[in-house]
């Protein structure tokens, strides 16, 4: 894959992980109004666990675009990473507070 096709595929992986993101924040949310002030800080905790992930993943996504030709493998497959680790933990977190 070419390094300006895997930057699109990111992205638009990205702005999907967005979307399911702010969705299931939502809910999580709304779940979190009627459990206990502990469990609320898990919630809280969890969905800033989240919000870090996204700005990493947003972050590789930005390095992707800079590295040079020879460079981007390195940097593509420490993309690759932080996508898998960030799409398990929101699927990790909305199964956890459904």
């Amino acid at each position: 894959m070419e390094k300006d096709e895997f930057i699109r595929k990111m992205k638009d992986q990205f702005n999907e992980l967005n979307f399911r993101y702010s969705t299931e924040r939502d809910k999580i949310e709304a779940r979190a109004q009627h459990l206990s002030a502990e469990a609320r800080v898990a919630v809280e905790d969890e969905l800033k666990k989240l919000q870090q992930l996204r700005k990493e993943m947003k972050e590789k996504i930005v390095d992707l675009e800079v590295a040079g030709e020879n460079a981007w493998f390195e940097v593509k497959e420490g993309s690759e990473k932080a996508w898998k680790e960030l799409s398990e933990a929101l699927k990790k977190a909305s199964a956890h507070f459904k």
